[in-house]
């Protein structure tokens, strides 16, 4: 049975897991990033030592399915742009590194994008043809899986959605969690909801603005590609009992029913497994070749 070590870098933690080819997980950790003390440029020898620690406990790994915050060129395994909080990692060769240094076979994703295919492939959008994922949190982002592929885009910034133009400027920027935090003045996501239980006017405000503004976002990218499924991702969103209903009421009145008639909201499963069961579907999807 082939075995894979899958890594998820993340400006805080690098998650990683040994999955087998089905995406099942056999052993899985996280260790932190320290971005801070060590630079972008330690970062595939970390991958390195994570794949070293993964083949002592469970033997030999097949390849090595990584992905990475940033702009990605996916085909070249490099990272074309990262924003200040990877200081030096844009132009990084990280899969020709890792590949230097772990002598396995290596691709790099997209954070997203592989969060996206994961639970295209494993969690939510399994058994549909097209999916659109959208991950709240800091930011925004999203993935536009067809037929079990990700769509990269002619400048690999396909599914960008938290670009898109809103009311009051990008998505990002007025349907974030930190707008959502600093419109209510709370210090986490929970306790807006908390407030919001309660009765607080300006909590259920801000959510509702918020839900309004993301519903905008899924309406334009329905009108474009129409999908089976809509998927919601990121910590926020696991309060779909709120979301839910309210996602589908604002789409409702924004689209024709023709065009939902077979779309439909689901939410995010695999939380943060996502990203490195993502990272291995690309893999097995570009390197068969090299496996057979």
């Amino acid at each position: 049975m082939k075995q894979y070590a899958c890594i998820d870098i993340g400006g805080t933690a690098i998650k990683y897991a040994m999955l087998t080819e089905e995406g099942q997980i056999i052993t899985q950790g996280q260790r932190p990033t320290n971005i801070d003390t060590d630079g972008s440029g330690d970062i595939p020898r970390k991958i390195a030592a994570i794949v070293q620690s993964l083949q002592a406990e469970c033997g030999q790994a097949a390849g090595v399915a990584v992905c990475s915050p940033g702009l990605i060129d996916a085909e070249k395994g490099e990272v074309i742009f990262a924003g200040p909080n990877f200081p030096g990692y844009s132009g990084m060769k990280l899969r020709a590194e890792i590949e230097k240094l772990t002598h396995l076979p290596c691709t790099v994703e997209n954070d997203v994008n592989a969060a996206g295919l994961g639970e295209s492939w494993l969690g939510a959008g399994k058994g549909t043809k097209s999916a659109f994922c959208i991950f709240v949190g800091t930011g925004i982002g999203g993935a536009l899986v067809l037929d079990g592929h990700v769509v990269h885009g002619a400048a690999a910034a396909a599914g960008e959605i938290g670009f898109l133009p809103s009311d009051g400027g990008h998505l990002e920027r007025v349907a974030s969690v930190p707008v959502l935090l600093k419109q209510t003045g709370a210090a986490t996501g929970e306790e807006v909801f908390q407030r919001a239980a309660a009765g607080d006017e300006k909590a259920l405000a801000a959510l509702d603005d918020m839900t309004k503004k993301i519903a905008q976002g899924l309406a334009a990218i329905c009108c474009v590609v129409n999908p089976e499924v809509l998927i919601m991702g990121g910590a926020i969103m696991a309060q779909q009992d709120y979301f839910a209903p309210r996602l589908n009421k604002y789409l409702q009145e924004l689209l024709p029913a023709a065009l939902l008639a077979n779309t439909h909201i689901a939410f995010a499963r695999l939380g943060t497994a996502a990203g490195f069961t993502g990272a291995l579907r690309y893999f097995l999807q570009t390197k068969r070749e090299i496996l057979a």
